[in-house]
């Protein structure tokens, strides 16, 4: 780019640069020197790779040490045959540690110290916070063994978090080891330790497995006892005073420990039938972890054999979410809900065969009355209430007529002189045969005109109104009773008089 300028006498041409290109070129400079040394870092990897003495990918024929094929071992030199170290042996190791990316050497046991002498590996280790891989492959190897180990996934190495120190790891780094296992010191089992607290962290989650283990052993050879003791021995490794002083990833490490003792007892306990105990045990695992498909099908089993179907059916429902593809845990929610049927079906039998015996029959309805003629049912309504009436009259009349007959043997045997008293208790015993001679023709009226009402009249009465009638019938035969006596006295205080009057 070119600008004109002038001048006296004269015309001349500039270039102006452009910044803008100039930082591009400058960019430019920069990306190029960042790829060369990308470039530089590759070549320099793979003359590491290639200045490797051993292979830094697994070949295929490699023995699986882990479930998922983290940890890889190839045999180079076999030992000696049926001499593997027992769990948390402490062997005697020399190893050669590569980086898998670069095949760099971060560890030589025999030329990185100051001493020759072999490193200890606790075999079968899972507690360490790093080389547990390592641990879990010299587990497997025989006595004189030379093996190649191959560590795929960094977990079984160290980690996410790698190591800055002596060695020097990067983060997330896949490792490879070439060991010899020259011997190990056998573990002597005691379940009498006097000072627990003098055991490192190590020590005593690897003494609580151990004993998992072997109650484990017992469990399969049907000695329950046996079995819930080395549990119990387990748990006392991991009581609250040594939980409380961990976090991070060493809590995380005992609590693994701790959920599997838990989940072995409640085994047990279902095999012994105690069945709160292996709840507690369930509800240990799920404080821990609310997710344990085996704590929750464990404890639904517990439950469900204490007649708690509801809350088994509620912890199988959630197990069955978080495993859809759990045989046991479908069959069992299957056989819990057959259960919960049949409890419904017994239950709504109780109800109908024990309701009646509290409240007593069912009212039967009323019978539709035969119509003779139109009209019929408006009759038969008045018929109905012209027979209680009747009845309640009949009720009356029966106790007015023994109230007089009483007043007559009372006015009787107090009149002792002349025809005077007994012409008074005749006198007085009139008016209630009067009224009983009514209330019988009332009576006489009232069935007449019940049974020219017919049946259907009848059969309207319910078992309540029928007790109410009699209640009040017995009440008015109380009260006219009452007043028999009353009226009785009468012709006593008469006949008295009269025989004062004489006097």
């Amino acid at each position: 780019m070119a600008v004109l300028t002038e001048e006296p006498g004269a015309r001349q041409t500039e270039p102006i640069v452009d910044e803008h290109a100039k930082e591009q070129n400058e960019a430019g400079d920069g990306t190029s020197e960042h790829a060369e040394k990308e470039i530089g870092d590759e070549q320099a990897d793979n003359a590491g790779k290639a200045a490797c003495p051993v292979p830094l990918s697994p070949p295929e024929d490699c023995e699986a040490v882990t479930a998922h094929r983290g940890v890889l071992k190839k045999v180079l030199e076999p030992g000696e045959p049926h001499t593997v170290p027992s769990l948390h042996a402490r062997c005697l190791v020399h190893y050669v540690g590569y980086l898998a990316r670069n095949g760099d050497k971060f560890m030589d046991t025999r030329n990185d110290r100051d001493t020759d002498e072999p490193v200890v590996v606790v075999a079968g280790r899972k507690t360490a916070a790093q080389e547990t891989g390592l641990c879990q492959a010299v587990a497997t190897m025989c006595r004189g063994e030379k093996s190649l180990v191959f560590i795929t996934d960094p977990a079984y190495g160290y980690g996410e978090r790698g190591s800055f120190s002596f060695p020097c790891v990067p983060p997330d780094s896949a490792l490879v080891y070439e060991v010899e296992m020259l011997g190990w010191e056998s573990i002597e089992e005691t379940d009498n330790d006097g000072n627990r607290g003098s055991l490192l962290y190590e020590e005593r989650l690897e003494r609580a497995e151990r004993r998992r283990l072997t109650g484990n052993e017992l469990f399969k050879a049907g000695q329950y006892k046996e079995a819930l003791a080395k549990y119990a021995m387990a748990l006392s490794y991991l009581d609250e005073d040594f939980m409380f002083q961990l976090a991070g990833h060493y809590l995380d490490k005992a609590e693994a420990v701790k959920v599997l003792v838990h989940l072995n007892m409640a085994a047990t306990q279902l095999k012994t039938g105690d069945w709160n105990t292996a709840i507690y045990n369930c509800g240990q695992v799920l404080a821990l972890d609310e997710n344990n498909v085996k704590a929750l099908f464990r404890r639904a089993k517990a439950q469900k054999e204490l007649s708690r179907t509801e809350e088994a059916r509620a912890d199988l429902e959630k197990a069955i979410k978080l495993e859809p593809n759990n045989r046991e845990v479908a069959e069992e929610l299957r056989a819990v809900r057959a259960a919960l049927k049949e409890e419904k079906k017994a239950a709504d039998a109780l109800w109908k065969s024990a309701m009646p015996k509290v409240i007593g029959p069912a009212p039967t309805a009323p019978a539709a009355a035969v119509s003779t003629s139109g009209g019929s049912a408006p009759a038969a309504a008045g018929a109905a209430e012209v027979g209680g009436s009747a009845t309640a009259d009949a009720a009356l009349a029966a106790s007015p007529a023994s109230a007089s007959a009483a007043t007559q043997r009372s006015g009787g045997s107090t009149s002792t002189s002349g025809a005077a008293p007994t012409a008074g208790g005749a006198a007085s015993s009139q008016p209630a045969k009067r009224a009983g001679a009514k209330s019988t023709d009332k009576g006489g009226k009232g069935g007449a005109a019940t049974g020219a009402a017919g049946t259907g009249a009848a059969a309207q009465r319910s078992n309540a109104s029928s007790a109410k009638q009699t209640l009040v019938a017995w009440f008015l035969a109380l009260i006219t009773a009452w007043f028999a006596r009353l009226f009785g006295k009468a012709p006593r205080a008469g006949g008295s008089r009269g025989k004062a009057g004489k006097r």
